[in-house]
């Protein structure tokens, strides 16, 4: 399934309705339940990733990170400052939020909640000092603090791809794992299983399993 690319920030509030349905329909087929968050890599039976809310689960923190350097009224300019903050380029964190939003810092899955430029989740925003209810209020160019501080939390690597870049915003547990890391498998017992049903979109190889490498090469066309 292929989606024609919107760049939204500067549409009417009209338009942004209508592209909020588009980029939510693409989430529900792509990630139904939003980007997974880091979890044990333990199979408890219980799904500590971001995937799924659990509550009273300790989220590390950096609501207090310095953003200060990053600040600019124009969001290229400020993406490209984030960028070179991080050691990445611009057109590689263009082309998460391309494919996560459409660049559509409103769009919400209505199954997560998950909301904004990279589909932040709830307990991702709540550990990044928001709320996804706040972060639904905000432009683009103010959501890019919250990317920011996202990909300081996760300790993003200077020097990451593309592809290395989502796999830290869908699931950061493998974020140093190889490329054959099996993240989902069809079938499988436990969070294996889920994470495949949830996920199944990123198969397009259709070989029943979710690799590393999937995950990253399901945003290469956005690039």
């Amino acid at each position: 399934m292929r989606f024609q690319e919107f760049r939204v920030l500067n549409e009417t509030e009209g338009a942004l309705s209508a592209i909020t349905q588009v980029a939510d329909l693409a989430n529900t087929y792509l990630n139904p339940f939003g980007s997974l968050g880091k979890d044990t890599g333990k199979d408890t039976g219980k799904d500590t990733s971001g995937g799924i809310a659990v509550p009273g689960r300790t989220v590390s923190t950096t609501a207090n990170a310095d953003i200060k350097a990053i600040q600019d009224s124009n969001f290229n300019k400020k993406l490209e400052k984030i960028a070179n903050a991080l050691g990445v380029k611009a057109s590689d964190l263009l082309a998460i939020m391309k494919f996560e939003s459409r660049l559509n810092p409103q769009a919400v899955n209505k199954y997560s909640k998950a909301t904004g430029l990279i589909q932040f989740m709830p307990d991702t925003a709540r550990s990044l000092g928001t709320s996804t209810e706040e972060l639904y209020k905000m432009s683009a160019v103010e959501q890019l603090d919250y990317v920011y501080k996202y990909y300081k939390q996760n300790k993003l690597k200077p020097g990451s791809t593309a592809g290395d870049i989502y796999v830290n915003t869908f699931y950061p547990a493998a974020a140093n794992q190889g490329n054959d890391f099996v993240i989902g498998q069809k079938g499988a017992p436990g969070l294996l299983g889920k994470r495949y049903s949830q996920n199944a979109g990123l198969d397009r190889n259709k070989d029943n399993t979710i690799t590393v490498a999937d995950v990253k090469n399901s945003v290469a066309r956005f690039v």
